[in-house]
Formats: C-alpha cells, structure tokens, sequence
C-alpha cells in the first residue's frame, strides 16, 4: 500500500487500485488509514467496497446463468425461493460481511431439506464467485448443515381409495386417473401423450414428452423418454378415451374448452374437489404416481 497527496487529500494505492480515504493528508490520518486496513472496519469506514457487489447482486448472477440451464418450472421455484429465503435475510450485505455465523443463524430459519438445499445452490455459487474474484478470501460455508427432513411426504392411495376415484364413471378425469394409477406416468407426460405413442396390439407406451405450462418439451429426466410396457390394468381406460378422442392428435383434452392440457395445475381444483365429494383425504395428484410404485412392490 502507498500514500498519496491530491489536492490536499489522502489517496492510497492498494492492490492496484486507487482509494480516497476521504481524508486530509496528513500523518495522523496516514497512521489511522494504515491501521484501519489491516482489518474489516477498514473497508467500510473508508468505503473502499464501492466497487464490491452485494451478495444479492451475485446471486442474481448465478440465477441469470440457471435460466438458460433450467426448465421454466424450476427456474420460478428457484426464483421464487431466493425472493422469500435470500433476499429478506441477506438484504445489502457484502461478500466481506458475510461470516460462518451468518451462515449458521441462516440454516436456522428452514425447516424442510428441499428448501435448504435449492436456496443453498444458489448462495453458494454466490460465495465461491465472491472468493474466485477475490472479493473474500475463504468461503463462510463451514459450519454444518442442520439434518432436515422434506416436508413433502409420500402418501399413495389404498385399493379402496381407487376404486371409490374410478368408480365415478361420469367424471371427465376419470380415463386420465386411470391411466395415472396404472401406468405410473408424471402429470405433465400423461399429458403430451399422442394417440401415436400408443400401441394397442403389442401393448406398449412410448413417452417422448411432456407438457408443462403450456410448452411441449422433452420427459423430465432421460430415462423417462422410453418404450414401455402397457400394463393390463391401464388397458381399459386407454381404450374408453380412444371412443371420445380417437381421432384428435392427443389422448386428453380439458373438458372445459376441448384444447390438450396445459399442465398438471390443471387438474389441482377438479381433483381436490372429487377427494372431498368422495371423503378422501386430500393428496397431491403426483401421489398417483407413488400409488403405481406402492401396487407394484405390494405384487412382488
């Protein structure tokens, strides 16, 4: 670090570059700038982290770079967190502020896995930017992270259950239920399903995409886009519906307009609705996929 006089005011050079310690020249106050930059206090009493980001500003970096990477749906899950979990608590901090206390009091206002672990993707991208722009020199992510369980909890749906849901013959979801219990097929792929991807005679489904806010896209994962087996117990649905839409591109259409279904929002209301006309207990569409999984290892 050196010392310069401009017009009356101490200037210093650090690191290559240059900071006005807003003071005036003198030996004092070369002492106290001197002093000062051998700690923290220094850079915010002198204000020399004008050039620094906040670490907001870095996470919006990295959440720029996820959106070119990430699906739409879990862009805005990603979005959505970093808005109600980072930025509340972070506010105008810098890297520099930032400490392995911070961190641990943060961990502190969680209380499910899959919360913590999104949130984390982001901030610690944020931080190991910090320390490759040499803005910090350590990461504050030592401390351990608190053992959190998910809060979503696998519930699948007893045989009676499903028999009481299919045995509303005059319900318009009732093809695409079954179709959902017996085949174990996410929402968003029931629904980019093509009277093309369907064999009959050999009994066979080829999943090749999904259908997820209004987007035709690739299954969710590569070993999702595949030819599989049909199973008998799906059979008979697949065959109601070839009488209503046989002749259409899709194998489902929304009752209310008579358009493909846009998403698996689609059918949040309607199906909560049957639950309770049908005192079941309320669960998420995507546990007729657990129920698929739960018959199949209760067979063997």
């Amino acid at each position: 670090m050196t010392f310069y006089n401009r017009k009356g005011m101490l200037y210093a050079r650090i690191n290559g570059k240059r900071v006005s310690t807003k003071l005036k020249d003198t030996k004092s106050n070369r002492k106290l700038f001197e002093s000062y930059s051998k700690n923290d206090e220094f850079f915010n009493k002198f204000n020399v982290n004008k050039s620094i980001p906040t670490l907001i500003e870095l996470c919006e970096e990295v959440l720029n770079d996820l959106e070119t990477t990430l699906e739409p749906t879990s862009y805005r899950a990603y979005r959505s967190l970093f808005n109600s979990r980072i930025v509340p608590y972070f506010g105008k901090m810098l890297p520099t502020e930032v400490k392995p206390i911070t961190i641990k009091e943060w961990y502190k206002t969680f209380s499910d896995k899959s919360t913590i672990v999104t949130c984390e993707a982001v901030l610690k991208r944020a931080i190991e930017n910090a320390v490759l722009s040499e803005y910090i020199d350590n990461t504050p992510f030592i401390v351990k992270k608190p053992s959190l369980k998910s809060d979503y909890e696998i519930n699948p749906f007893t045989i009676d259950e499903i028999k009481l849901i299919l045995g509303c013959k005059e319900s318009p979801y009732r093809n695409f239920l079954g179709v959902a219990f017996f085949t174990g097929l996410r929402t968003g792929e029931i629904c980019g399903l093509k009277w093309t991807d369907i064999d009959l005679k050999k009994n066979k489904i080829t999943v090749n995409r999904q259908i997820t806010n209004g987007q035709e896209k690739k299954p969710k994962t590569k070993k999702s886009k595949a030819t599989i087996d049909l199973p008998v117990e799906a059979l008979i649905y697949f065959k109601e519906q070839q009488l209503k839409t046989g002749l259409r591109e899709y194998i489902f259409y929304s009752p209310k307009n008579q358009k493909p279904f846009q998403s698996s929002a689609n059918f949040h209301g309607p199906f909560k609705r049957m639950l309770q006309s049908l005192g079941i207990e309320n669960r998420s569409i995507y546990q007729t996929r657990h129920t698929f999984a739960s018959i199949r290892l209760s067979l063997g």
